[in-house]
């Protein structure tokens, strides 16, 4: 299973040259403690590669004088595979959703840059819809869902699999604003594949999944984003529920 995690890049143009310019100047060496290693197809609006940087970690050792435990700081080299999208808007870190917070205070540090990773809110109810549109062949295996009411007036967020698949279309749009995920799977010509796609922005594929799959998922997430919408209201979805009583 491949996984692709997906922020909203949010960098101008002049940035986006001087990231560009910049990080084939910090390519990493053998021994060195950071680094980037850039593929070879890379375009004026589009960056990718490796970034190679040391990850500090602990671990607990007894101390051989007193048998007590002891944290000992350990340093290891880490790697993000990342692919900046200028057109798009979008950063993306393989494998590991964290290392886009490593990537970006790389990227930060790089002078008169200016460049932000904001987290997506996807709509996946719209996105799941032209998925399918797209790829008529297809079977929703699950959907997940935050807040759902379950029995005895308690609250869940759950993932269900669905007993009846052609009943997801139905439950996607009554769940829209609690749907935190939805998984499909596809059947293409070579076969079929799985695809998992979360509200924050997180894609995962089977192995044999496509590559123009990918980017037409990939393609979709800017079109789909929704800006958060701030609000002081406190609403109960167990109250709302309940019938008020006269």
């Amino acid at each position: 299973m491949r996984a692709f995690h997906y922020k909203l890049l949010v960098c101008g143009q002049p940035s986006f040259r001087s990231i560009r310019e910049a990080l084939p100047q910090v390519a990493y060496e053998a021994g060195a403690q950071r680094g980037f290693l850039l593929d070879k197809d890379n375009s004026q609006n589009r960056v990718a590669g490796r970034y190679v940087y040391t990850k500090v970690g602990k671990v607990v050792n007894l101390d051989p004088t007193t048998l007590q435990p002891k944290e000992v700081a350990v340093e290891s080299l880490a790697e993000c595979k990342f692919e900046l999208d200028q057109q798009k808007g979008l950063a993306m870190a393989q494998q590991r959703r964290g290392e886009l917070n490593s990537l970006h205070e790389a990227l930060d540090s790089i002078p008169e840059t200016s460049v932000e990773f904001e987290d997506l809110n996807l709509n996946l109810c719209a996105l799941m819809f032209d998925i399918q549109r797209a790829y008529k062949k297809n079977q929703v295996k699950s959907l997940r869902i935050k807040d759902y009411l379950a029995r005895e007036n308690m609250l869940a967020n759950a993932t269900f699999k669905l007993v009846e698949p052609q009943e997801a279309e139905k439950l996607a749009e009554k769940f829209a604003e609690q749907l935190q995920g939805f998984t499909l799977t596809l059947k293409l010509p070579d076969g079929a594949c799985a695809l998992t796609v979360t509200r924050n922005g997180s894609v995962r594929a089977s192995d044999d999944t496509p590559e123009d799959v990918l980017r037409f998922v990939k393609d979709l997430l800017p079109a789909h984003h929704e800006a958060a919408v701030e609000t002081t209201e406190v609403r109960d979805p167990v109250a709302a529920k309940r019938t008020r009583k006269r």
